[in-house]
């Protein structure tokens, strides 16, 4: 993780000052510095989180029962029975943990009227209950849900940003050759290979990463190192309006990956939009 995040929130649970309202947004692992932040809540330690006791064990694998990720497969957007459960599981007292904790892993999901019930949990909701926000852009969330909220900043680490998948590679690189029947066969591969819902998931969102340091490229600024040679490549071949409809497309792709579709679904949707940007 971020290890100037670590530090911070290491810090505040130091003196006792973790904020129950928090919002992470950038470009590093948000689900990460989510869970990171959760153990601190509940760790008993002086060193928070320590990342060793029981508490912080069950935080880091899912498995503590006072800290709840707001999940729903079946639908685009939380829907509001999800909404509802979330409410009422608020004013129960925390079984075993210091807090009842509730993460959202992508606020891109919660509607104008999920926000509004939140905003009112967050200023009325008992004081053990703390909710964590993840939000690639902190805009994704309405001004008076932000104004109640303490923001985290989460940069991708020196390894996260200098790891990219062989799958984001090659597919990255077909697309920079620019040949449509290279990149059906990308994609193809990635099929027959098993290629999961998540993995694709992770593939489209660091190749969206790159296409963005492509257009900031197009646009004067150099691009991260790390992600120079792609990036120059990708700058090479398209113009400005593609790189913004292929970094569109990517993101779109990336969401639905959230939802309960087949990975043959989303590939063969790629394809097609694909030919559409050439």
């Amino acid at each position: 993780m971020d290890p100037i995040l670590e530090r911070s929130i290491r810090r505040a649970g130091r003196s006792g000052q973790l904020p129950h309202s928090v919002i992470f947004s950038g470009t590093g692992d948000l689900s990460a510095a989510a869970r990171f932040y959760a153990a601190a809540l509940q760790c008993p330690q002086p060193d928070r989180p320590c990342l060793r006791c029981p508490a912080c064990g069950k935080v880091l694998r899912g498995t503590h029962p006072d800290v709840i990720t707001a999940e729903d497969a079946e639908h685009k957007d939380l829907s509001v029975d999800v909404l509802r459960a979330l409410r009422s599981e608020a004013f129960i007292q925390p079984n075993e943990g210091a807090a009842k904790v509730f993460i959202f892993p992508d606020c891109r999901r919660l509607t104008v009227q999920d926000q509004n019930v939140l905003l009112k949990l967050v200023e009325e909701g008992p004081a053990y209950a703390a909710f964590l926000f993840c939000a690639e852009n902190a805009g994704v969330l309405l001004p008076t849900v932000r104004s109640r909220c303490v923001e985290f900043s989460v940069r991708p680490t020196a390894q996260e940003e200098g790891e990219l998948l062989p799958q984001t590679q090659a597919l990255l690189q077909a697309m920079a050759d620019g040949e449509t029947d290279g990149v059906v066969r990308t994609l193809v591969s990635f099929e027959s290979g098993k290629l999961t819902r998540e993995k694709l998931q992770q593939v489209l969102q660091s190749s969206r990463v790159v296409v963005q340091q492509a257009l900031r490229l197009r646009c004067g600024v150099e691009p991260e190192p790390v992600y120079a040679a792609l990036a120059g490549s990708l700058s090479r071949r398209f113009r400005k309006r593609q790189l913004m409809e292929l970094c569109e497309m990517l993101g779109r792709f990336a969401q639905e990956c959230e939802w309960n579709v087949a990975v043959g679904q989303v590939l063969g949707a790629i394809a097609a939009e694909w030919e559409e940007i050439l």
